[in-house]
């Protein structure tokens, strides 16, 4: 008798894998330095690195503390690149944006929490699926160990989130009946959570780039059934439902990590709201010159 068929499998491709590697980590992407673009993008990152060091070195700041600054630059510009490349697969030059304005609000209003970003770029990648394949052991490891770290630091919310994320993506089309198992496997970490009943306070600061941010990448959610993007691993076009469930995802987590968890959050949110500033920005740009096609594929 045949095998019977997963009917969440969602029909995924054996990609070529000579490494071993993507049989434990499903969310890895490769990176195209042949693109014009990726290029650039880490370019940015390495002239943003020595820009900030000896901008913090002219400030009378010591060598250490300049050249930490400039690493926790260059680091927020990576990562809000990379975050706006799986809110926007098909405008990379969205991401150039939103890195080049977290360059400067990194400088005004502080690094953040880096950990908060490896955390949210893995649950959107899950979401979206853009690396072609599905979770696996090390990319489930991340995401779990990540929100169990940052809930024992006193953000709760990020176990609670994670399981929420999980239940999401075993939902969706093509979901992974197991990510319920995992959904479970992520509330184990309110257990080590530290819980604190302090009311915390939010800089207006924050209220507004958040605001402004949402308001710039709402628009985003009525262009995800045209996406022309394909995932790296199998080669087709990215699910759109797939798509709009992570922007979707994107804007709860980020406004329910802020309101909850107050300004510590709201600056560790920081890349992620101006990544989706920078998507919100260029796409504006493409629909006012009528770069975008509305063909469904």
């Amino acid at each position: 008798m045949a095998r019977k068929r997963n009917k969440y499998a969602g029909g995924e491709v054996e990609s070529y894998d000579p490494t071993g590697i993507g049989e434990y980590l499903g969310l890895g992407r490769p990176i195209d330095f042949g693109d014009k673009i990726t290029k650039t993008a880490f370019m940015c990152t390495i002239v943003t690195s020595v820009a900030v060091t000896i901008w913090q070195s002219m400030q009378g700041a010591s060598s250490g503390d300049a050249a930490v600054a400039g690493v926790g630059s260059a680091l927020g510009f990576i990562l809000a690149y990379m975050i706006a490349l799986e809110l926007d697969p098909d405008r990379k030059i969205g991401g150039l944006v939103g890195g080049g304005l977290t360059v400067l609000a990194v400088n005004f209003l502080g690094e953040g929490n880096m950990l908060v970003m490896l955390w949210l770029l893995f649950v959107l990648r899950m979401l979206n699926r853009s690396s072609g394949d599905r979770h696996r052991i090390a990319d489930n490891f991340i995401i779990i160990g990540c929100a169990t770290w940052l809930g024992r630091d006193g953000y709760w919310v990020y176990p609670l989130l994670s399981a929420g994320a999980y239940v999401l993506e075993s939902q969706i089309k093509a979901g992974y009946f197991r990510s319920l198992y995992l959904a479970a496997i992520a509330m184990v970490g309110l257990a080590v959570a530290n819980f604190s009943s302090e009311a915390q306070p939010l800089n207006m600061i924050y209220i507004y780039l958040l605001s402004s941010s949402l308001i710039l990448f709402m628009p985003e959610l009525r262009i995800a059934p045209f996406v022309k993007a394909k995932g790296d691993k199998n080669g087709k076009r990215l699910i759109p439902q797939r798509l709009q469930a992570a922007q979707g995802a994107f804007m709860m987590i980020v406004c329910g990590t802020v309101f909850l968890h107050g300004n510590s959050q709201a600056e560790a949110m920081v890349p992620a709201m101006l990544a989706a500033s920078g998507c919100g920005m260029y796409l504006l740009k493409a629909l006012v010159n009528r770069e975008i096609s509305f063909n469904k594929y």
